[in-house]
């Protein structure tokens, strides 16, 4: 005899919402192509935006807009190369020159072009694909950690963030981030030989191999303490195999700067390069580790409250964004992240603070830190179009003060 009131309870229940038949890869790139038409349509908006006074100039194409800033260093070393010696201004200090720039992103582009193609198109055409990839590799690092609703819409506010317009212009950060998303799954799975690939050919597309190798370092400490506590014992062959991947990571870190002194003659041609960039904000000096934002820091705060205010409200803002940087990472959603993304971030963020000086190119540069999406991951559905939306509007409205009528401090892609 079937009990009517458990029969009335099951009726009154709510159906569970259909599973999506497609696998999560597939759902990644179906996201990833709508984010694509989003921030297509704002570059038709932008570029009715565009006046002479404009970065891109009057009346822009929007291959021009995708290629515009870095896109035209790209397209001048896969035309020219690099030189073989460094401009110097008439103080004989370095000026800005292509070695800033790192060679696979430019060359590959030149190679798929086939000698046909405009370079542009190719360009941005491998930044998308590129994007897309970065965007299936966040979801592959994410989705053990955090399950598959948070982890497919971590790859949606990638793919909507407000810098995702980068991911369709003929800049070297989709490709960069599929390399390094592509390390940071396998050193998250223990497959420290493979990752050695991604990490080397990394190290020649954006900075970010000595990066990782400060996190290979520190995921095998780590592992080894919670051994000696009562943990999982880490084998001998993991660790060997961990320490090729660092010393792989180190020595591709440092190749660059080796082949730019060999190239020129000069040892320091790579860091006087990086020092030419940095005095169009900073004076010339040699680079200091952590000087950049302690003088940034006063540089901003004396512009916005006076220069008598900038010896003190400079440090404190200094402070406060260290600190709640540590305090995100310390922070129970993002430890649900995993080990690996929190030391990853981690040591990113040391490396930023030791090297970048802080400027509107700052929201560019901390990309890498896109596993820190999986702590954007609401519950509700009022919640997540809330944080999508935000993000949409945020992608406009950078992308109208990069690339629309304004130049300002803060119109530097």
């Amino acid at each position: 005899m079937v009990d009517r009131s458990v029969t009335r309870t099951a009726e009154r229940r709510p159906a569970a919402p259909p599973r999506s038949r497609l696998p999560w890869w597939a759902v990644v790139l179906l996201v990833f192509a709508a984010s694509r038409v989003v921030t297509t349509l704002l570059f038709v908006w932008v570029r009715s935006q565009a006046t002479a006074q404009s970065r891109a100039g009057a009346d822009p194409s929007l291959l021009g807009l995708a290629t515009a800033w870095d896109g035209a260093w790209y397209w001048f070393i896969a035309v020219n190369g690099y030189p073989a010696v460094l401009p110097v201004d008439g103080t004989g200090a370095v000026t800005t020159n292509q070695w800033a720039f790192l060679p696979v992103y430019p060359y590959v582009a030149k190679a798929l072009t086939l000698g046909l193609l405009d370079w542009r198109v190719v360009a941005v055409a491998v930044s998308v694909v590129a994007g897309a990839a970065a965007a299936v590799l966040l979801g592959a690092l994410l989705l053990p950690r955090i399950g598959r609703s948070a982890a497919l819409f971590a790859t949606a506010v990638f793919s909507f963030s407000p810098l995702s317009f980068v991911l369709q212009m003929a800049y070297a950060e989709a490709l960069g981030l599929a390399l390094l998303l592509a390390a940071l799954v396998l050193i998250d799975r223990r497959r420290y030989l493979a990752a050695i690939a991604p990490t080397v050919v990394l190290a020649f597309t954006r900075p970010g191999a000595l990066v990782l190798a400060l996190t290979v370092a520190l995921v095998l400490a780590v592992r080894l303490v919670r051994a000696r506590r009562g943990g999982p014992a880490v084998p001998v062959a993991e660790l060997v195999a961990g320490a090729l991947l660092a010393a792989a990571a180190t020595v591709s870190g440092f190749a660059w700067s080796a082949i730019a002194a060999l190239a020129t003659g000069r040892p320091d041609a790579y860091f006087a390069t990086e020092g030419a960039w940095r005095a169009l904000w900073m004076p010339h000096s040699d680079i200091v580790l952590f000087q950049p934002w302690f003088f940034a820091a006063d540089f901003w705060m004396g512009r916005a409250f006076g220069a008598d205010a900038a010896p003190v409200l400079g440090p404190v803002l200094l402070v406060l964004v260290v600190g709640a940087f540590a305090a995100l990472l310390v922070s129970r959603p993002a430890r649900r992240l995993g080990l690996v993304a929190v030391l990853w971030c981690a040591s990113y963020g040391l490396y930023l603070l030791a090297v970048f000086f802080p400027q509107s190119s700052v929201f560019r540069v901390l990309m890498p830190m896109a596993p820190l999406a999986g702590v954007l991951t609401p519950r509700g559905r009022a919640a997540r179009t809330a944080v999508l939306g935000g993000a949409v509007a945020l992608q406009a409205l950078w992308l109208w003060v990069v690339l629309g009528p304004l130049q300002t401090y803060w119109t530097v892609l």
